[in-house]
């Protein structure tokens, strides 16, 4: 793994989100988005009652136009800009819907939006990363600077350094897990994940030099059950953001994994915030609302809820990275350190 990546691969990453954009227009298009907003602004709650779209899915998908410029916000209501008007509603005689069609693929994560727009939520698949190519691929990504970010920032927290026992919850394959024992020699480390992602890593990272320090366990994560105790570090990589409906669910894990830690042990989330610049904008927005397409509550856990949430789940003495935006996935690193029982 190269470990002085000078170059993100954000840009290129960026890039190819874009391609997803016909597919999710068109879609925007067959519900009548663009058509009914060219009568007046509206919220996204108004509007999705006016085309009988799912709210949650729509409020995603005016983000998306929004960050190409193909609506405007203002007042808490969306319109259309004068360009989506003269060239995406069937009401402009210089339409070129059907130009916009020649681009649209049947094949991806959004052939099926606008049935997802219409009610038609898949049931979110935990299984559907649970195969040894999807695993490995999983990881491949990580080396883009993932991996290095992670590992810049916890290495210089005190609490890791004398860490003996970590949790890496929803682990995977145990990659971070790997690069936190290289760190640190008298780490031991138990991955808690699916019965065949457990099953897979055993086999294709037995051959790892740390691998007589790391343990995996068969967890199911859809029903929270037991992942041991008196954790020194415990850490967490884009996963509890099915906990960020409300932030009871949010504190609700939180307080579980704070019984499972010591007093003093350290807690690390590697998640997304929402946080996006002038070039990310568009890039996160779709992948908030390709998430939210699959069924799943979101892809963001927000700076200020998960820090309150935290604080009340036991945790204080935070350390705090800001996202780096030339990462593909540009997450807020936070760490707390457990002060006091759940």
């Amino acid at each position: 793994m190269n470990k002085s990546i000078k170059v993100g691969f954000g840009e290129i990453h960026n890039l190819l989100y874009k391609s997803y954009l016909p597919n999710i227009i068109n879609a925007a298009v067959e519900v009548s988005v663009l058509e009914t907003l060219s009568d007046g602004a509206m919220s996204f709650a108004e509007l999705s009652q006016k085309i009988d779209t799912d709210i949650r899915i729509t409020e995603s998908l005016l983000e998306v136009l929004l960050s190409i410029n193909f609506v405007q916000y203002q007042d808490g209501k969306y319109s259309l800009t004068a360009q989506s008007k003269e060239y995406l509603t069937q009401s402009s005689n210089i339409n070129q819907l059907k130009a916009l069609k020649g681009f649209v693929v049947n094949e991806g994560p959004f052939c099926k939006l606008t049935q997802a727009l219409k009610g038609d939520i898949p049931k979110f698949e935990q299984n559907m990363w649970s195969s040894e190519e999807s695993i490995k691929d999983i990881e491949q990504g990580s080396k883009a600077g993932a991996i290095q970010n992670v590992i810049t920032f916890v290495k210089e927290i005190p609490e890791f350094k004398n860490a003996v026992k970590m949790c890496d919850f929803a682990g995977n394959s145990g990659y971070y897990s790997f690069s936190f024992l290289n760190e640190n020699k008298n780490l031991y480390a138990s991955v808690y994940d699916l019965k065949e992602v457990c099953e897979i890593a055993r086999n294709i990272k037995k051959n790892e030099p740390a691998f007589n320090r790391i343990s995996y366990h068969d967890f199911d994560l859809s029903k929270e059950e037991y992942w041991g105790n008196n954790y020194d570090f415990f850490f967490s990589s884009h996963y509890l953001y099915k906990y960020v409906e409300t932030e009871k669910l949010l504190v609700g894990i939180l307080k579980q994994i704070n019984k499972s830690m010591r007093i003093g042990g350290l807690f690390v989330s590697n998640h997304m915030s929402g946080d996006f610049n002038a070039e990310t904008q568009t890039t996160i927005s779709i992948i908030e609302l390709m998430t939210r397409a699959m069924g799943f509550s979101g892809h963001c856990i927000p700076k200020e809820m998960f820090k309150q949430a935290l604080s009340k789940a036991g945790f204080g003495k935070f350390h705090l990275k800001e996202p780096d935006f030339t990462l593909d996935y540009p997450t807020l690193l936070l760490a707390a350190i457990k002060i006091e029982e759940a």
